[in-house]
């Protein structure tokens, strides 16, 4: 998730092996990127690519978060840990939901703003609660850097191998 044209290209071989808030950082940098360029694409076209690009990274992101970063730093502040997957729960709701909608449909377009405010919000949120405490906490996070490193590979691997996530067209 590197780059806004290609959600899901790699990240330096070393990424990870810096921090995994870091990592994170720069994929919520990216997020909102890809917000703005939804919000304020002067076309339909590049809205829709924004789209597809967002739902891509969005995926991605929330799998990498919830199945490694969250049970790995569960144990600093287990109550805010929680209430973050409940968000999350959330927006996979709304997901799934995009991806049986085409991208024309005002459904789709009223859902996918609803989306990216709530995604916007607990990015937010992360970053001045979640972040701050485990830096103070001051864990020694190498394992799980190398655990978000190799589930990301085998989770764009997959996501190559069975197809695109998005809305259609």
């Amino acid at each position: 998730m590197a780059s806004i044209h290609h959600p899901n290209a790699r990240r330096p071989r070393d990424a990870f092996a810096e921090s995994p808030i870091q990592t994170l950082r720069r994929d919520h940098d990216m997020i909102r990127k890809l917000a703005e360029k939804f919000f304020n694409g002067h076309s339909l076209d590049v809205r829709h690519q924004a789209a597809e690009q967002l739902l891509r990274a969005v995926h991605t992101h929330s799998r990498l978060e919830e199945s490694v970063f969250y049970p790995g730093v569960r144990k600093v502040e287990p109550n805010l840990v929680a209430h973050f997957e409940e968000e999350h729960l959330n927006v996979d709701d709304m997901l799934a939901a995009l991806q049986d909608m085409a991208l024309g449909e005002a459904r789709a377009d009223g859902l996918m703003t609803d989306m990216i405010h709530a995604v916007l919000a607990h990015i937010r949120e992360e970053e001045d609660e979640l972040f701050p405490m485990l830096e103070l906490a001051n864990l020694d996070l190498s394992a799980v850097a190398l655990e978000m490193q190799m589930f990301e590979a085998n989770l764009v691997h997959m996501q190559a191998q069975f197809g695109k996530l998005g809305v259609r067209h």
